[in-house]
């Protein structure tokens, strides 16, 4: 009997022993995922999908434990064909998802707010946090989805409540495997074209970048989301019959929408750092055929990371050397980050922002001085946009010196804290370029999560390369500034 089999089979058999007790039969609600007779849309285009491929009487359902919470906690995905991976495979490529789980976490994660699914094949299962798409736990024996499943059941306790207990993945466990799956890109993109890790890694920085924008805020023309043509990757590898859809399928092409996705995102929100070198363009130009298959391959390989992977912490960790990592941890237990007291400023003109020497801090630490900044602008804001609601008004003050016009001068509202933060209130000293770089990178993710966490329209972010100036005497005494 297969592993499937087995489970609902047990499932079944716990039903028949408990409907009728004392307390009103089995505790465990399975839901079909499926969209309302007759409904015609998008969302119940995307559940049908989910359900085409199940084995027959096993659509995707949705679990909730009564008595516990009323709430569905988990989705059940049964597979009948080979759809789900092989572990190892997983692990070798440090990859956390095939194409097919990832297609089912995306359809799913559009219309439910659910905190698990559980994937169940002929010899395989797999459960994964949805949320950060994390797997969590996987076999091929049935006692361990007894241990996983039933066993909570059946000592009263919370499905969905033990399963928060499992351990995640450490965030020095997800920067490794981060840098060994962009070492593997490196090997596989670098041995056709001659280029080194350090030029790879410009890219992939770029190509992180837009992902990520893409994901959070969305790219003006829906022709050029990503999700979306990664769904129809995986479509176009079923119909051609590549099993899990690993390979790639299709006409996208990674190199033209990188460009395209790059000259919207730069020219809209004034981004630099998104330009193309000569180097860079020359490296495009020069791509021949399998080359520029395997990178657009890599594009929608980003799919196949868990969301944590491209986290602001763990790129900082992934980008961050030994020392950096040592400095981080001896300013955090050290230092006191109190911008408030840095910063020479009334309440909202700066006269001498807080200054970084980045060499002498750490990208870590840099990273969090930032952080710092635009939480202390933006609960200034919110205290202006109080006030407003308030009172109508807001009287600031401002220093002796200065004298504004009370016609013309503007209170900021929460929208302009990262300009506020990031036009005037730092300023950041290097030495050596790339690790400049790096900063800049992480700086815009930092943004962007920013942004999107408190729901504020991403700004014009040219502010951010005028934070930087290198060290006019690299490595005197006199170009040195204490973090703190």
């Amino acid at each position: 009997m297969n592993l499937y089999d087995q489970f609902w089979q047990a499932l079944d058999a716990r039903r028949d022993l408990t409907t009728g007790d004392e307390e009103g039969g089995f505790e465990i609600k399975v839901t079909p995922v499926q969209p309302p007779p007759g409904m015609v849309n998008k969302a119940a285009r995307d559940l049908a999908k989910l359900s085409r491929g199940a084995p027959r009487g096993h659509p995707p359902v949705l679990v909730s434990q009564t008595g516990v919470n009323d709430r569905p906690f988990c989705v059940i995905r049964t597979v009948s064909s080979n759809e789900l991976p092989d572990f190892q495979t997983l692990f070798e490529a440090y990859l956390d998802k095939n194409a097919f789980i990832a297609e089912t976490l995306l359809r799913l994660k559009r219309h439910f707010d659910i905190s698990y699914v559980l994937f169940i094949g002929t010899k395989s299962f797999f459960l994964y946090d949805a949320l950060l798409d994390e797997l969590l736990r996987w076999g091929d024996d049935f006692s361990l989805i007894e241990e996983l499943f039933f066993a909570p059941i059946a000592e009263s306790r919370g499905i969905g409540e033990e399963w928060a207990q499992i351990p995640r993945k450490s965030l020095s466990q997800q920067s490794e495997e981060f840098s060994r799956w962009m070492e593997l890109w490196h090997a596989t993109l670098g041995a056709r074209t001659n280029a080194t890790p350090q030029f790879m890694t410009g890219i992939l920085q770029k190509a992180v970048i837009l992902f990520r924008f893409d994901e959070l805020f969305g790219l003006k023309d829906a022709d050029m989301r990503l999700a979306p043509i990664f769904l129809g990757n995986c479509q176009a590898s079923r119909k051609r019959g590549s099993g899990n859809g690993s390979s790639f399928h299709g006409d996208f092409d990674g190199v033209a929408w990188l460009h395209q996705a790059s000259d919207e995102v730069r020219n809209k929100h004034d981004l630099p750092f998104l330009a193309w070198t000569r180097a860079e363009s020359s490296f495009f130009s020069l791509l021949g055929s399998e080359a520029r298959r395997q990178f657009s391959k890599f594009i929608l390989d980003l799919f196949l990371l868990s969301c944590s992977k491209f986290s602001v912490d763990t790129q900082a960790d992934v980008f961050s050397d030994t020392d950096s990592r040592l400095k981080l941890w001896k300013y955090s237990v050290t230092e006191k980050v109190d911008i408030r007291k840095q910063i020479q400023a009334d309440e909202i003109n700066v006269y001498e922002p807080v200054t970084i020497n980045l060499e002498e801090s750490g990208i870590g630490w840099a990273l969090c001085t930032t952080q710092r900044t635009l939480e202390f602008w933006y609960q200034r804001c919110c205290e202006f946009a109080h006030r407003m609601t308030e009172r109508r008004r807001v009287e600031l003050q401002y220093d002796m010196l200065i004298r504004p016009d009370a016609d013309t001068a503007l209170v900021p509202m929460p929208a302009d804290a990262v300009e506020l933060a990031l036009s005037s209130s730092l300023k950041v000293l290097y030495e050596y370029p790339g690790m400049k770089i790096a900063l800049e990178y992480l700086l815009i993710l930092l943004v962007f999560e920013f942004c999107r966490q408190r729901s504020l329209p991403l700004p014009r972010l040219g502010s951010i390369e005028g934070l930087f100036a290198q060290k006019k005497e690299p490595g005197s005494l006199a170009a040195t500034v204490n973090p703190a």
